[in-house]
């Protein structure tokens, strides 16, 4: 009976806490966690003596309880749970070594889909960080072959990355932090309920009653990683989640790309970190990915990277700062913002922009010039 079966599998899973690693030696011991329980605790041992550890745990009155409440609400609740050894597991995850035992998920995705992307970044997100995350995906939807994006949840890019996603009709998928039984952040139920009206699905390894522990977030992120062809750091300061995912997406031989920023801004220190590392390839625009990664180019209908619109028009802010500096070479911020009347943070962006696209570059002295 399945019930029986995706209780037992739970039983094993819930002994180890996010660490499925030595459950997964368990289960090719066995066969099933379901082999482990009609053997009893005794031969099991004698089969697999690293079994001994946890015996008393796992064949514990307790954990049989526990394991069968948390299966009886998420089936009440209309959830779907993917065993490791199920056919429809995710084919990608299951090549990490630590994919875990029991995935609880909701909505509607196909995991067997030929794209998916990771896109992960910093919770204090910037309008730069914002902006190119919808570019980004914006122009990945333009693919005839749509990519499924894979995200935290979190606030900042992760939400940006799913709010997009949705905006553009792709897929997206939230691997949750937590179990079903609670939203985190709390501010993001409304998107989690979008997702699940629209076109994608939230995702756990956690039984539905586990709260939000900050080590559960760190775990959850090898689940994105290992979920997804190639992870996009949108924005990311010298630490954080973003930067983790990264590290496993690299460990688990998947392709990195990281969105650069300016040298001296700090909201971008872990990006700029990965790219001169070597850990991440740089993604000046969806064509870095799609090129990098294969996906045909020649079925979108969009401008691919940031420098696509190096035409400036001549009445925009760039245009215009454009004409300054090519009268007026090594300007500095103040300079151009006195001639344009306006604020230097309203041209900060406009800048940036210009000089990742090799319209202007940057002097020392924080100075300006034109290509």
């Amino acid at each position: 009976m399945r019930r029986d079966y995706l209780i037992d599998t739970a039983r094993l899973a819930g002994c180890f806490e996010g660490n499925s690693t030595p459950a997964r030696e368990i289960l090719e011991t066995f066969g099933s966690a379901t082999a482990i329980f009609e053997i009893g605790q005794r031969e099991a041992v004698k089969i697999f003596p690293p079994l001994e550890r946890i015996a008393g745990k796992l064949f514990s009155h307790y954990m049989a309880d526990a394991a069968a409440r948390d299966i009886d609400w998420a089936l009440e609740h209309g959830l779907e749970m993917l065993c490791y050894t199920d056919s429809n597991y995710p084919a990608r995850l299951r090549q990490c070594p630590d994919a875990p035992l029991l995935l609880y998920t909701k909505g509607h995705c196909d995991f067997s889909r030929p794209r998916f992307i990771a896109i992960v970044g910093t919770r204090a997100s910037t309008q730069y960080g914002r902006r190119y995350c919808e570019r980004i995906i914006e122009n990945l939807a333009a693919l005839a072959i749509k990519p499924v994006i894979v995200s935290g949840m979190a606030l900042g890019i992760d939400t940006h990355a799913h709010t997009f996603a949705l905006k553009y009709g792709l897929d997206t998928v939230a691997v949750m932090g937590t179990g079903f039984d609670t939203t985190y952040p709390p501010s993001n139920e409304q998107l989690a309920g979008q997702i699940l009206e629209g076109h994608g699905a939230l995702v756990t390894e956690f039984s539905p009653f586990v709260p939000s522990y900050p080590i559960n977030f760190v775990r959850r992120n090898r689940i994105i990683a290992g979920l997804s062809d190639c992870t996009l750091v949108v924005e990311s300061k010298a630490r954080g989640g973003g930067l983790i995912t990264a590290q496993l997406a690299q460990d688990y031989n998947r392709s990195v790309f990281a969105v650069p920023g300016r040298i001296d801004d700090t909201t971008f220190k872990g990006c700029n970190d990965l790219i001169e590392n070597n850990t991440a390839a740089i993604a000046t625009g969806a064509g870095s990915i799609i090129s990098s990664m294969g996906w045909d180019t020649a079925d979108t209908l969009l401008p691919l990277d940031f420098c696509s619109d190096s035409g400036v028009d001549k009445d925009s802010v760039k245009g215009k700062i454009l004409d300054f500096l090519r009268e007026n070479p090594e300007s500095d911020i103040r300079a151009i913002s006195l001639f344009l009347g306006c604020a230097t943070t309203d041209i900060a962006l406009p800048l940036l922009e210009m000089e990742l696209s090799g319209t202007v570059y940057t002097l020392s002295g924080n100075k300006y010039s034109a290509r």
